[in-house]
């Protein structure tokens, strides 16, 4: 047991040891200069059941304090919107709605990169998520991470960024979760500083079942 208690030591300090965390603060400490965001991307659910990903397209929107809007599929068919208190989820096909707080379980798989991982430096990042390992694979920064809730941990177990060094963009965020699922958003197209109408990160629920 002392063995494999040393061993098991040996590996923990080489693996925080290979952990490079320069590129991440050098991105983090961009985002203190990021007011607005805008992006397209691609969404991969990739399922046990399933041999190959679903892929769907769809939009992001981000403004500062709390503000977002993650719209999914063309025609949309899902759409997530937060004021920064109140996240409304929206199933378009079935014109229903439920109303969950932006801090919520439920609201966390799209609030992950929200303003208290990304108040612009290491410590408040490590606050939200514990960093386990880091490479670069053709000029990409990519991190591993666990979310350090308890309890957004039983739903979402990993999180892994791949990050621009040179643009200081992210370009791809994936969340593992305890189902063995996994969803894989590829980024595109960034707008930063952009000025936003001032209905994005509202939604027109006329009709719809809301709860």
């Amino acid at each position: 047991m002392r063995l494999i208690a040393c061993l098991f030591a040996v590996l923990t300090s080489l693996a925080a040891a290979e952990l490079d965390t320069a590129p991440l603060e050098a991105w983090l400490a961009k985002q203190g200069s990021v007011r607005t965001l805008e992006a397209d991307f691609i969404q991969e659910r990739t399922l046990p059941a399933l041999r190959k990903p679903v892929s769907t397209p769809g939009t992001f929107s981000m403004q500062r304090p709390g503000k977002m809007r993650w719209e999914l599929g063309k025609p949309v068919k899902t759409l997530a919107v937060s004021d920064g208190t109140t996240m409304t989820l929206v199933d378009v096909t079935k014109k229903r709605a439920n109303r969950v707080g932006a801090n919520s379980s439920r609201a966390k798989p799209f609030t992950l990169l929200a303003d208290g991982a990304l108040n612009g430096d290491l410590a408040g990042f490590k606050k939200t998520f514990d960093l386990v390992e880091s490479r670069v694979t053709n000029g990409i920064y990519q991190l591993t991470a666990r979310p350090r809730n308890p309890k957004l941990r039983d739903k979402v177990q990993w999180v892994f960024l791949d990050i621009d060094p040179k643009t200081q963009l992210l370009r791809a965020m994936e969340i593992r979760l305890d189902d063995k699922s996994s969803i894989r958003t590829i980024f595109s197209n960034s707008k930063i500083n952009t000025k936003l109408p001032a209905d994005r990160f509202t939604a027109d629920l006329t009709g719809y079942s809301v709860r």
